[in-house]
């Protein structure tokens, strides 16, 4: 009777603990599920860094002068390329084929104006004039003078007679010449050409003026031009012998033109 009462209260002791372990852990349950999202921390969770606190997504090198310097070096590139759109680029060898009208003719009007250019074909009414900038017809009635228009290119002659001086073994010429013309005469030379009585040639010499000095594009320099209404002297020798029988003297002027 007495073993039977204790495994009793054995047995009513056991199902308290169990029941009370279980209140406990539905309590505990119950506890949690009323608490927010929000209120569980986790012990594993990361901790967030702030944007100011972080490591840069890349590394930043620059700094703010840095890209201004940019922004200069992008706007001088920027003018540098519009000027070289907005400058036309001409084939030297092109521009030398374009050839403005020769002006032969100037014509003075009633109007008091002045029109250069090379007239193409005349009538008894009208005259048609090929001008720089194209052909254009002028009434004879409008016209008061018609002039011819000087070429313009170098126009060189002796200055009177060359003094001559005669030497045992040669003879010596000096003068001067003059530029007529409306351009620069470029290493304007001189020749001497001396003949017998038969026109047969004894000897002849050339010999470069004593012009003015200039410097053209290819860097070469000279001092035998001779500019427009400039004049220069000359002396030319020529090695002949005083027994040669000397008749007759010729003489001419060479010259180029060059830009």
């Amino acid at each position: 009777m007495c073993f039977q009462i204790k495994f009793i209260l054995v047995s009513f002791l056991i199902f308290l603990g169990c029941s009370a372990s279980s209140t406990a852990k539905n309590s505990n349950v119950a506890e949690s599920s009323n608490k927010s999202p929000s209120s569980i921390k986790f012990e594993d969770e990361p901790k967030v860094k702030s944007i100011r606190d972080s490591e840069p997504f890349y590394p930043m090198d620059e700094t703010v002068d840095d890209i201004q310097n940019q922004i200069n070096d992008l706007k001088s590139r920027v003018i540098e390329y519009e000027s070289k759109i907005n400058r036309v680029a001409l084939d030297p060898n092109l521009l030398q084929m374009i050839k403005s009208p020769t002006l032969s003719h100037e014509i003075e009007l009633i109007n008091g104006s002045i029109v250069q250019g090379s007239i193409l074909q005349e009538d008894v009414d009208r005259i048609i004039l090929k001008t720089q900038i194209g052909q254009i017809r002028i009434e004879k009635s409008d016209i008061i003078s018609i002039k011819e228009i000087a070429p313009n290119s170098p126009d060189l002659s002796f200055e009177g007679e060359p003094e001559q001086k005669i030497y045992n073994d040669r003879r010596a010429f000096s003068g001067t010449i003059i530029n007529n013309g409306m351009r620069r005469a470029d290493f304007a030379r001189v020749i001497f050409y001396l003949w017998d009585e038969e026109t047969n040639l004894i000897s002849s010499d050339s010999s470069f003026v004593d012009g003015s000095t200039i410097q053209y594009k290819s860097g070469i320099i000279t001092d035998c031009t001779v500019e427009s209404g400039e004049v220069a002297k000359y002396q030319v020798s020529i090695p002949v012998s005083d027994t040669a029988s000397v008749r007759y003297i010729t003489k001419e002027i060479h010259f180029s033109i060059y830009d």
